[in-house]
């Protein structure tokens, strides 16, 4: 406590020290924590079901599609629940919209269709009320749900008497039965959920449409778990000779909500700001370092009435940690805030988990970070203030020397540079892939888009109902003042409607082995849907009204989807068909690549006619050349008069789509050159702090020189070219280092080299200038010595 009380009094005395180096310390502490609160909620802090390690994903898989994880039939999953004897349980997910009316405005919410053993398998209880069972999931069962906490909360105002009371979801009472956790969410993000209801006879066994999760029983590993599930889908293979070419595949929990490239993207950034923390470090050592020499006559007098060099360590250590306290406290702060704002400013579903937060891992990381960078940055300069030599200090023989370990202090500040050098070097390569995805031809116009989706309840409208009522909406649509072209479509680019992937089996001659298949994206769409994207037709048409169940079976296909099965022969008039259910389709027109999903990766796509078959959710795309909001609203009237329960949903201009679609790169970027300017204003402050120092240590000798006959020029060569010299060691270095570590980066990065010389040059040639002008201004004042002055100093 005497230790904590002296050093308190010192660090007011020196006011504008302590404020430099306690500022310091909070950005990296504060950059560090926040960026580890994001890694440990995703990468390290458990999934938040029970025993998440025995939970693994079922999905098929079809190694000639190159499909490695891909959505499971309903009956194959009733079969591997009835043979696979390594899991404890299975359970199913599939995806479905609700509408909830008659309170208040209708409101459109995802939701899922869930089997009755999906809950106890994950280890979840519900808020209120109780799960289903397993009479809820039998056919003509009454219909009941479970509504999501959010839900709940938001809509219901935490009311626990909504159970037991009947909802109206898609036109029906649905008798509300329990309220699911928010854990649920991070399986099965929706706000409703109802009972799956398996039909055995209704179903396909190549439809796949379901996710399924297991938990394996106590003492079955991964690995015996897959062979067993390998022999079961042999066996089914032999039965049911249309999956031939499908099996299983388990995959854990982990792997299936964090992607490969959100894991290397986190880890990328902690490494990052790590760095940061390590300039920081280096540049506190430095000022401590400073500091120390300036105290050589206390720690003398100190040790000369007695104080021992453990003593006089203990001190000045203590002072380093309470300036790291200090800086610590303050940077913890600072990343509440910061994550506060990542959470507020990122898109839904970027980060696989509904909250980071601030828990006591994160709290002990904070804490124990603060500990190790007060060690390390205050060991140095305490070390070497220990070991001052008392005679020598107290007769002032090095008043005017140049102090100890020069040559340490440069090194620090080259280390800075190395650091600041590859972390700019990072954000360089992120920012240039980043302008690289947004120039990116999309294959589609976006600018005037209007989106918004619809969803009609499959109680209330049979397929024939909801192709009449979209033909007609569509016709409205197209005759609204302001509206250039609408259309209708079960998933536009980028958006959040339904579009799905399976494998197609072209007919005839191909460029793909005999009864090979590729799994193509595909999508129903309106006649106008490709003119009003602004999608070039390249063969063949467009889809017409003709184009109903009454008339033979069509479809359009992007050009990727027709090389790939036919290369560069015409594809118009080819047939392809379904391998779910051997249906064939005639080719009736190509259409240019869109970017559907990622920026990125082009999708081999085709279309089917919505006179033929729609889905109960369908996005709406109105190209505009007027007021917007009033669009809005004539389309929202148009809706009402036709169906008064009937909400519209994600009302988003579509660039709004494609902006959210880079997210995770923009984060990337924006993170990284925060951190790499952050590391470069922190390193051009060490270099000019470690030479403004020398200078002012240098006085004498540098008087001495001029009266000898040196000009101002030479001083300032000199001063320039030890100073350029130490930031052209750090620059190397850390190019070096860059290049070396460079492939971390290159899946992160897109149309660019993660070794581009352009981008290291420039990187280089900025660094230089930085370290320049820190070397500059010291070298200026040097210049500037009376050399009489410095004489008088002895």
């Amino acid at each position: 406590m005497t230790d904590i009380r002296y050093a308190l009094r010192l660090l007011r005395k020196a006011r504008l020290f302590t404020l430099t180096v306690v500022l310091v310390i909070a950005v990296g502490i504060g950059a560090t924590t926040a960026i580890f609160s994001v890694v440990n909620a995703v990468l390290l802090r458990p999934l938040p079901f029970q025993d998440p390690a025995q939970l693994m994903q079922v999905a098929e898989k079809n190694d000639s599609l190159h499909q490695p994880a891909f959505g499971v039939s309903a009956l194959n999953y009733l079969s591997w629940k009835e043979r696979s004897r390594s899991f404890a349980a299975l359970g199913a997910i599939q995806f479905g919209t609700f509408t909830l009316s008659g309170q208040g405005d209708p409101e459109n919410y995802t939701g899922n269709a869930i089997s009755a053993s999906l809950l106890p398998l994950l280890g979840l209880q519900p808020l209120a009320g109780r799960v289903f069972g397993d009479a809820d999931e039998r056919t003509g069962a009454g219909p009941v749900a479970m509504l999501g906490e959010s839900l709940w909360r938001r809509r219901f105002g935490a009311d626990p008497g909504i159970v037991g009371r009947p909802v109206t979801l898609n036109g029906v009472a649905y008798t509300v039965i329990g309220i699911a956790p928010r854990a649920l969410t991070t399986l099965t993000a929706g706000d409703v959920w109802i009972p799956l209801v398996i039909d055995p006879p209704k179903e396909i066994r190549l439809n796949h449409v379901l996710f399924v999760a297991g938990r394996l029983k106590d003492g079955v590993t991964r690995q015996a778990a897959q062979a067993e599930i390998n022999a079961v889908a042999a066996r089914m293979e032999q039965d049911y000779p249309d999956i031939h070419g499908w099996g299983v595949n388990l995959i854990s929990f982990t792997d299936t909500f964090v992607s490969a490239d959100l894991r290397r993207a986190l880890l990328v950034l902690l490494g990052a700001v790590t760095f940061v923390l390590a300039i920081v470090s280096a540049n506190v050592a430095n000022l401590l370092l400073a500091r120390a020499l300036d105290r050589r006559k206390e720690m003398a007098v100190r040790a000369a009435l007695g104080a021992g060099r453990a003593r006089l360590l203990r001190q000045l250590l203590v002072e380093s940690l309470v300036l790291s306290g200090v800086g610590g406290g303050l940077g913890l702060v600072g990343a509440v805030w910061a994550i506060d704002w990542l959470q507020s400013t990122l898109p839904p579903n970027v980060l696989p988990v509904p909250d980071i937060g601030v828990d006591r891992v994160v709290l002990g990381f904070a804490c124990g970070v603060t500990l190790i960078t007060g060690i390390v940055f205050g060991l140095a300069p305490a070390w070497h203030a220990a070991r001052t030599d008392v005679n020598a200090t107290l007769k002032d023989a090095g008043r005017s020397s140049t102090g100890a370990h020069p040559l340490f202090r440069r090194a620090l500040a080259a280390i800075e540079l190395a650091l600041a050098t590859v972390l700019l070097i990072g954000a360089a390569l992120l920012g240039r892939s980043l302008l690289a995805l947004q120039r990116q031809p999309l294959g589609f116009n976006p600018d005037g888009v209007l989106t918004m989706q619809i969803s009609l309840p499959p109680t209330r409208y049979s397929n024939a109902q909801r192709v009449a009522f979209f033909r007609d909406l569509d016709l409205a649509l197209n005759a609204l003042p302001g509206v250039t072209r609408a259309a209708i479509t079960s998933g536009m680019p980028f958006g959040a409607g339904n579009y799905t992937r399976s494998p197609f089996i072209p007919i005839g001659s191909r460029v793909l082995e005999p009864g090979a298949g590729v799994p193509v994206d595909w999508r129903t769409v309106s006649p106008g849907y490709f003119a009003t994207l602004g999608i070039p037709l390249l063969r063949g048409r467009v889809f017409t009204d003709a184009d109903t169940g009454s008339a033979p079976d069509v479809m359009i296909i992007s050009r990727s989807t027709a090389r790939m099965m036919w290369g560069d022969d015409d594809a118009v008039g080819r047939t392809v068909r379904r391998t779910a259910d051997k249906k064939e389709f005639t080719v009736v027109g190509v259409v240019g690549d869109v970017h559907s999903a990622t920026l990125n990766v082009e999708a081999p796509t085709l279309y089917y006619s919505n006179g033929v078959r729609t889905w109960p959710l369908m996005d709406i795309v109105v190209r505009t050349s007027g007021d917007t909001a009033s669009t809005i609203s004539s389309v929202r009237e148009i809706v009402r008069r036709r169906d008064a329960d009937l909400p519209l949903a994600n009302v988003r201009p579509m660039p709004e789509w494609i902006s959210s679609s880079a997210a995770q790169p923009r984060l990337n970027s924006a993170l990284l050159t925060v951190f790499a300017g952050v590391a470069l204003l922190v390193a051009a402050i060490g270099t000019y702090g470690v030479l403004a120092y020398s200078v002012s240590q240098r006085t004498k000798e540098l008087g001495l020189r001029m009266a000898l006959g040196a000009d101002r020029r030479s001083v300032l060569r000199l001063v320039v070219g030890e100073g350029m010299t130490t930031g052209a060691a750090g620059i190397v270095a850390g190019v070096t280092a860059a290049g070396l570590i460079g492939r971390a980066l290159s899946a992160l990065v897109y149309g660019v080299s993660v070794w581009d010389l352009p981008t290291y040059a420039a990187v280089s040639l900025l660094l230089a200038i930085v370290a320049l002008v820190s070397c500059v201004l010291p070298a200026i004042r040097a210049s500037r010595v009376s050399p009489m002055v410095a004489l008088r100093l002895e």
